[in-house]
């Protein structure tokens, strides 16, 4: 689970410096702001979903491990409904674009694959 936990904390940081570098494009080029906010706000709920999908699998792994524990889901519901509560801000204003949400939610998983591949790599070393 040591693997996990560092692939996670990886993606974290990687996600930070991307909303940073996002955050930071919002405020120089006031005519993107649209597109960037929209990347902001996919981010943090993509990041979101991403650290709580890691607990629910820690909490599957540690069901199987201890007998008789209760049943856990992977909460997609609720990821889920984070994502739908991210698309429908993006929809409600226009000032927030809703390709870039779509974007940004993506970005957070897609960003795992790579990261997790450079992780392994080092670890084996």
């Amino acid at each position: 689970m040591n693997d996990l936990s560092s692939i996670v904390n990886a993606v974290t940081r990687a996600t930070f410096f991307l909303l940073s570098g996002s955050l930071l494009v919002w405020v120089i080029f006031p005519e993107q702001r649209p597109l960037f906010l929209g990347l902001i706000i996919g981010l943090a709920a993509g990041l979101f979903n991403f650290r709580y999908l890691y607990i629910k699998i820690h909490q599957v792994s540690e069901s199987v491990v201890t007998p008789g524990s209760k049943y856990v889901s992977f909460g997609f519901l609720s990821r889920m409904c984070i994502s739908l509560l991210a698309i429908m801000l993006a929809v409600r204003f226009d000032q927030i674009s809703v390709g870039f949400t779509v974007m940004g939610l993506f970005t957070v998983q897609i960003l795992a694959i790579p990261i997790s591949i450079l992780v392994n790599a080092r670890s084996r070393k």
